[in-house]
């Protein structure tokens, strides 16, 4: 089994072709399908399902193919940090769920720093990359947020991979809306209120659980639901469709901050849940450049009674 079989399969699983994902390596498509299939033989699974429309993944396929990614990632990682003239590049990388307060922290931490020396790398993602990036070694340091609902679900993963959480702020709920919203004018907003207008959620990828959802009540029915998959997107649109989404109240200082308001919800009983938190994860003792940022994040982070 080879660096190259590995990564023509993540191109296949890309495209959902072979004929695409050929044209994508440069290569033919029976050379591609014959390595394809040599994988398969290798592995003794059938990774791909063929059909007249093209291919996808098996369960054993999507199986291998997180191990695999894995792999090419820490490949990836090695030839960076090696430079082939006996010179160590230093490497700091940080995956988060989308918060500004970060973004702040990450930017303190890098202007301390030599660029010249480093690799910097902040990518705002989804709940399970961000696992999956600081268990393999991805990401030195993961921001996400645990609920009364996802906390359970969640904490188990970080046991089964190694990964340790330590809680940065604890949350009130607040709404996060275009300041020329219908209900911007409110000091309080109630959850009722809210909910007639179109809720807008970060996309957690296909088949993703609930309890993965970046939002708070991301497990709760909507009538109106809009999955985005970037900060940009879903502030367009939630300016043109009178859109919100509940936050933390961790978003001033955002760009374009001037343009939305956060609104704190309404405390009521037949809310599911009423206590949230932000935190950090990390797999082995943090590096110098870890520990400043994890300081940072405590600095930028909103004050404890929920103010951002």
């Amino acid at each position: 089994m080879t660096l190259q079989q590995l990564k023509y399969a993540m191109v296949v699983a890309k495209t959902g072709s072979m004929n695409k994902a050929a044209e994508s390596l440069y290569i033919s498509q029976p050379t591609l399908t014959n390595t394809i299939r040599g994988l398969e033989e290798e592995t003794g699974i059938t990774i791909f399902n063929r059909t007249n429309k093209g291919v996808n993944l098996t369960d054993e396929g999507s199986d291998f193919l997180f191990y695999a990614r894995k792999v090419c990632d820490q490949y990836d990682q090695l030839i960076w940090r090696y430079d082939g003239n006996g010179n160590t590049r230093k490497i700091f990388s940080v995956s988060s769920q989308h918060y500004s307060f970060v973004c702040e922290a990450f930017s303190d931490v890098v202007k301390n720093y030599d660029a010249s020396t480093y690799h910097f790398s902040i990518l705002e993602t989804t709940t399970p990359k961000i696992i999956e990036d600081v268990s393999t070694g991805a990401s030195e340091v993961g921001v996400l947020f645990l609920s009364d609902f996802n906390k359970d679900a969640l904490r188990r993963l970080f046991v089964d991979n190694g990964l340790t959480y330590k809680k940065i702020v604890s949350c009130r709920f607040y709404v996060y809306i275009g300041k020329n919203h219908p209900l911007a004018g409110r000091e309080i907003i109630d959850y009722d209120d809210i909910t007639k207008y179109p809720l807008l959620t970060y996309e957690q990828g296909k088949d993703s659980p609930l309890y993965m959802s970046e939002e708070i009540f991301g497990e709760q029915d909507y009538p109106y639901t809009i999955k985005v998959s970037d900060r940009a997107s879903m502030l367009q649109i939630m300016n043109k469709l009178d859109g919100f989404t509940f936050c933390s109240g961790a978003v001033k200082g955002a760009v374009g901050w001037s343009d939305y308001k956060v609104i704190p919800l309404r405390e009521s009983s037949h809310l599911p849940y009423s206590s949230m938190e932000i935190g950090y994860i990390y797999k082995d003792d943090l590096s110098e450049i870890g520990k400043r940022f994890v300081e940072e994040l405590y600095r930028s982070a909103p004050a404890e009674e929920g103010n951002a």
